[in-house]
């Protein structure tokens, strides 16, 4: 009879504990940079964030990335291949924009957006998503595969990375209804004008609700960018402990 809150209280803690470790690696991160006065732009709407590909950055190789993990060097991030992962992704997402998206249902796409064990992000978590009016604390992985679904928040593959931007809209797909875990549960009470918080390597990104709708899984045209506009959508699946249709909150960045 326990055993669900139980469990939730334990998942909880567990990912509260991964933020708060990606906290720190990315506070060392900023710290290290600034020693090291490595630039980088954080307003991917500036020509030179869109410019500067960091191009004399090597990526870690899949290799050094497995010895890293195994001699638990991944509480570690390398400010120099954070700045580059971040004008990658400031590219991703501006040529997503040209070229159209397409989308399928997050729950059955397995494909991640980037590896970003060759940024030297070994735990895999590109920063975390909250919401105050819900308590809503998850960690974010970048691909919404089987495995990442299970751990947190999932950028849906196809959609933009959240780092924020004109022409950019983020799609953030969360379980509803799984008997050990509350993840998305109840973004279903998200109201008009309620914040929605990204934090990211770089930046921390505020929203606001603006709306939420009910779509059956192939209306994934509802979640496309939006030109002109900063969003981020939440994605799960309704009813409550179904998957027949998809609840979604649309967010518009405030700052």
């Amino acid at each position: 009879m326990f055993f669900p809150n139980a469990a939730k209280f334990y998942t909880g803690v567990e990912q509260g504990n991964r933020i708060q470790q990606f906290e720190d690696n990315v506070e060392k991160a900023k710290e290290e940079a600034q020693n090291e006065n490595i630039q980088y732009s954080t307003d991917p709407d500036l020509p030179e964030a869109r410019e500067n590909e960091y191009s004399d950055t090597p990526l870690v190789t899949d290799t050094q990335a497995q010895n890293s993990q195994t001699t638990h060097e991944s509480q570690k991030y390398d400010p120099e291949l954070l700045a580059r992962l971040y004008s990658d992704i400031v590219k991703y997402n501006k040529d997503l924009y040209e070229s159209g998206q397409q989308l399928l249902d997050p729950f059955a796409y397995e494909q991640e957006s980037f590896n970003l064990a060759q940024y030297s992000v070994y735990d895999n978590i590109f920063g975390y998503v909250s919401a105050p009016s819900i308590n809503l604390n998850l960690p974010i992985y970048l691909g919404a595969s089987k495995d990442n679904m299970w751990l947190g928040a999932t950028q849906m593959t196809g959609t933009s990375i959240p780092i924020g931007g004109t022409n950019t809209n983020a799609v953030l797909a969360g379980h509803r209804g799984v008997i050990n875990m509350t993840m998305f549960d109840n973004i279903v009470f998200l109201e008009e004008g309620d914040s929605v918080f990204i934090n990211n390597f770089w930046s921390k990104l505020e929203y606001k609700v603006v709306g939420t709708e009910i779509i059956l899984p192939t209306e994934s045209d509802k979640t496309k960018i939006q030109s002109d506009k900063d969003m981020l959508t939440l994605l799960t699946c309704h009813p409550y402990g179904y998957s027949s249709y998809r609840y979604i909150v649309y967010c518009e960045r405030v700052k």
